[in-house]
């Protein structure tokens, strides 16, 4: 057949009908099903080679085919022409480097040297070879943490809104067993969160877990010393468990996860993908239901085992059991400094500490619905997280037993302060203070109101305190919008107390109503 190859039997058959039966080239071309220009190139290559008819009864296809296919002799290249490997392994290394640029500069210094091709499989031949390590795991040792690039959406029922989710994979190394999660992000709470569900459902803490160096593990990535982030420490310590990070851009340090991480997306996206969600949880009902599926399904390379029977024999019977109570570490905020109102923000709320604390750097941990604070890693105190922005939480046994831990701070001072402004200016004061469950929370409202004076004058100040004593807001920050917007400048405001009646022909009066 045209452009392929005729075999070692072709070959002898038609020298055999041409040149031992006399057989004509149509004849022969007909009977052997090949086509006759094949018959007559043939016939040509064999008055040009040596050989003479019969042929002898020793020679093998070997020698038969050199003898008719002599390959061309190599064009002669001199040793300077011959490009140098390392050099070319070298720059190969660095970004954005090419084979194909290297030859363009080496045919350009040598356009006797080596042709394009050549110059591939040169480097091929000739290249330091790529050795990887068959990795065999522990039972029970590794966990392998990384998240998928691809994952679903689903819809917000009330907005419309398509919301894109994140997709949580970890399989232990020796069993290949896996946990997959739908999550809204790839944040430090839920990272926690999602190994706090793995291990659940594992019923089993690995000794150490693999992540990737992304920012929900790693704040500082090192290879000797990496930094873990406070969340995920925390999570570790209370399971028992060591943070290996993978090397930076070594995705074969974990292998196992990036495996198994397409197989999730060929079978569980996959089945997944023409389905419509409408929250996180009809996402993760449906992928823990393939989970189950995938994790029973048979690998043909492992004799049929399924990943649950590798796991069950593999990795759990060596895997360390689950502590007595979870871990309820939601968020930490670490180096707050306490305020001299001796109070700490976290999450636009203020909570007490003891006073003495006042100017240290504390670590706030959260869990659940619980807020504890931490100096020194030494528990201070606890309070109920609190959703109202910029209120207070603060604790009696915190204050010092005078309100003045400042010298010349009191309810006094700013009251001094006010009336060297104005009789409404001490108003709006008076009720900043009577507002606070305790004294020092009105300071700093105190102090941005008096601040006022200073921006926009004292007696633009003691305008707009008129107008927010009138409609009973007297927020720093109302204060201040009436300032900006210059509503200080407008007439009073009188109130009407009286409202007159107002007479018409087609307005009844009560007595209609009797």
């Amino acid at each position: 057949m045209k452009g392929q190859k005729l075999s070692m039997r072709s070959i002898r058959k038609i020298l055999e009908y041409r040149l031992g039966k006399g057989i004509s080239a149509d004849q022969t071309s007909l009977a052997l099903k090949i086509s006759k220009g094949s018959v007559i190139n043939l016939l040509k290559r064999f008055k040009d080679s040596s050989l003479s008819w019969p042929l002898s009864d020793d020679i093998s296809d070997t020698a038969l085919n050199e003898l008719l296919y002599p390959k061309p002799a190599p064009r002669k290249i001199s040793s300077e022409d011959l490009p140098n490997i390392e050099h070319m392994s070298k720059e190969l290394s660095r970004p954005h480097m090419t084979l194909q640029r290297l030859w363009e500069e080496y045919h350009k210094d040598h356009p006797q040297g080596l042709k394009r091709s050549a110059f591939y499989r040169f480097y091929t031949k000739h290249k330091e070879p790529e050795v990887t390590m068959k990795m065999h795991h522990k039972g029970g040792d590794k966990l392998f943490v990384d998240y998928s690039g691809d994952g679903l959406e689903y819809v917000e029922k009330e907005s419309g809104e398509v919301i894109s989710v994140e997709l949580f994979v970890c399989c232990w190394g020796a069993s290949s067993y896996c946990y997959a999660e739908a999550t809204r992000s790839q944040s430090q709470e839920d990272f926690a969160a999602s190994h706090k569900r793995a291990f659940q459902y594992f019923d089993r803490v690995p000794f150490a877990i693999v992540p990737d160096n992304l920012k929900s593990a790693i704040v500082r990535a090192d290879r000797f010393n990496p930094l873990v982030n406070r969340v995920f420490s925390y999570l570790c310590d209370h399971y028992g468990t060591v943070t290996l990070p993978a090397r930076v851009r070594k995705p074969r340090d974990k292998a196992t996860v990036e495996s198994n991480i397409l197989h999730i997306q060929r079978f569980i996206l996959a089945r997944l993908r023409n389905s419509q969600f409408f929250s996180l949880a009809e996402i993760n009902t449906a992928i823990h239901e393939e989970l189950e599926l995938f994790n029973r399904s048979p690998m043909k390379d492992h004799g049929n085992q399924t990943r649950k029977q590798r796991f069950e024999s593999l990795d759990k019977p060596y895997a360390k059991p689950l502590p007595e109570t979870s871990f309820k570490i939601v968020s930490v905020k670490d180096n707050v400094k306490v305020a001299r109102d001796y109070h700490i923000s976290y999450k636009k709320h203020f909570y007490s500490v003891p006073w003495k604390y006042v100017g240290k750097r504390v670590e706030i941990r959260q869990s659940d619905h619980l807020i504890e604070i931490y100096y020194d890693h030494t528990f201070i105190c606890r309070h109920q997280f609190s959703f109202r922005k910029y209120g207070y939480t603060t604790r009696t046994e915190h204050m010092p037993q005078r309100h003045q831990y400042v010298k010349g701070w009191s309810p006094g001072y700013f009251l001094d302060q006010a009336k060297k402004i104005g009789p409404r200016t001490t108003a709006v004061i008076e009720v900043t203070f009577n507002r606070t469950s305790h004294v020092e929370q009105g300071y700093k409202a105190a102090m941005g109101i008096l601040k006022l004076a200073k921006q926009f004058t004292a007696q633009r100040l003691e305008k707009a305190c008129e107008r927010a004593l009138f409609f009973k807001n007297v927020r720093c920050n109302a204060i201040k919008n009436i300032l900006t917007k210059q509503l200080d400048k407008l007439p009073p405001v009188i109130e009407n107390k009286s409202t007159p009646i107002i007479e018409h022909e087609n307005i009844r009066g009560s007595i209609n109503y009797q």
